[in-house]
């Protein structure tokens, strides 16, 4: 019985490492090249502008966001009988737009999607922008985007862009909430990348207790059974 409980606890222990390995396997999908293609829109995520201004993470998000709108516009153009593009490449684009989703304004600074819209105008003063800047978690970044582009009446699936070790997350609250939305990893500058994945490591846990303490009991419990049965 004390080997299967070992056996046991050692399975635990390894389960940190397991999900970890899940979570960089998601992380590679997700930012391979047309992750999301022939979508109705493209989200771009905020986080923080502690200055009132986009910092190099959040400037890479937009940055891919912005690849990514030109990818898909091109490709809807492209896919029209004839070879004609009606209103030209600006129509095109007119037909998905760029939504910037966050809001968390305080002390006279603006919103994340209002600091974020002065960053794309200066890059693109062209681009079709939508803003949403109410939004002050990703869950609520994701559920209010969609409604705001369906009351617009734009199609879905809508594609969504954040950093590349925040994209497995995203993914799994789109399951969890069912939405109409395909998420696009792209590789941002962080401060330390060891302590940026440890941290969304835990955070997972921690959302998910509930599934890995059920998981946990059966490894325990499977392993003690094991034990036993080889006395």
């Amino acid at each position: 019985m004390a080997v299967g409980l070992g056996m046991g606890l050692l399975l635990l222990a390894a389960c940190p490492g397991f999900v970890m390995l899940v979570l960089l396997a998601v992380r590679w999908r997700l930012c391979r090249p047309g992750a999301a293609a022939r979508c109705g829109a493209v989200v771009v995520l905020g986080m923080p502008v502690p200055h009132g201004e986009v910092g190099p993470e959040l400037a890479a998000r937009l940055q891919g966001g912005l690849r990514l709108l030109s990818s898909v516009a091109g490709g809807r153009g492209g896919t029209r009988s004839g070879g004609s593009t009606g209103g030209g490449a600006g129509q095109e684009r007119a037909d998905v737009p760029l939504v910037l989703t966050g809001g968390r304004g305080t002390r006279g600074r603006p919103p994340e999607a209002v600091a974020m819209q002065r960053w794309v105008r200066g890059v693109d003063p062209d681009v079709p922008v939508v803003l949403e800047d109410r939004a002050t978690t990703t869950v609520e970044n994701l559920l209010l985007s969609t409604d705001l582009l369906r009351r617009r009446g734009i199609p879905p699936p809508y594609a969504v862009v954040t950093s590349a070790y925040h994209a497995p997350r995203t993914s799994w609250r789109v399951r969890r909430h069912r939405l109409p939305l395909r998420v696009v990893g792209v590789r941002a500058p962080v401060d330390s990348a060891a302590g940026t994945y440890l941290r969304e490591l835990l955070v997972v846990l921690k959302e998910a207790r509930r599934a890995h303490a059920v998981v946990a009991a059966l490894v325990v419990g499977v392993a003690l059974l094991a034990g036993l049965a080889a006395r």
